[in-house]
């Protein structure tokens, strides 16, 4: 959802996207789905695109991304976890999880 402002969309974000083409693997509960593109990335989440993949919203996924350093061969994986937000034709838009880092007797 958008706002009409000076005769354009502006687009209401909690963080900043940045355009991206990194692999990513989809899985859940360890049964891979698929490998899809990057096409986007925030603090927040992602948008990946997708063959036709139908992927039901407040799904939650493990993603793995393949993430390779410049200067070399050398591919770091990064997983996260991620739920569905909205699905289109051409891919999908997910939420990151944020991790509940509280334990008992941790310090602040």
């Amino acid at each position: 959802m958008g706002t009409i402002s000076g005769g354009s969309i502006m687009e209401r974000r909690a963080s900043e996207r940045r355009l991206v083409e990194v692999s990513v693997y989809l899985s859940d509960t360890g049964n891979q789905i698929g490998r899809c593109m990057a096409s986007d990335i925030s603090n927040t989440g992602v948008y990946l695109k997708t063959n036709p993949l139908y992927l039901p919203r407040n799904r939650r996924l493990d993603l793995t991304f393949a993430l390779r350093l410049k200067s070399s061969n050398v591919v770091r994986l990064r997983r996260l976890s991620a739920v569905v937000s909205h699905t289109r034709e051409d891919g999908v838009g997910l939420k990151f999880c944020t991790r509940n880092t509280s334990r008992s007797g941790a310090r602040p």
